[in-house]
């Protein structure tokens, strides 16, 4: 049988790199959407911004769910493989 203490730690450390990679997604998306919005804003030149800043806002959410959403499967996955395939072996 595996070493569940080693198994236990490494997991530890996989789920660490997954919030690490979340993290930098979130913060470069909504960095990107900030400056997009940001300058269409100071510009002036675009009178629909009202109207675009609402679909904006919704882009960025349903972007950053559906990342979220797939990061927590790909920890799901790796814990109910990490016995299976020796994963940390």
């Amino acid at each position: 049988m595996a070493d569940e203490a080693l198994y236990n730690n490494k997991l530890k450390q996989d789920a660490g790199v997954i919030m690490l990679l979340l993290g930098l997604l979130y913060f470069s998306e909504t960095f990107i959407v900030y400056r997009i919005i940001s300058t269409i804003w100071r510009s002036g030149e675009v009178p629909e911004i009202t109207t675009i800043l609402p679909l904006y806002i919704i882009f960025i959410v349903l972007l950053l769910g559906i990342e979220t959403i797939g990061c927590i499967r790909v920890y799901k996955s790796i814990k109910s493989h990490m016995y299976d395939f020796k994963y940390y072996d």
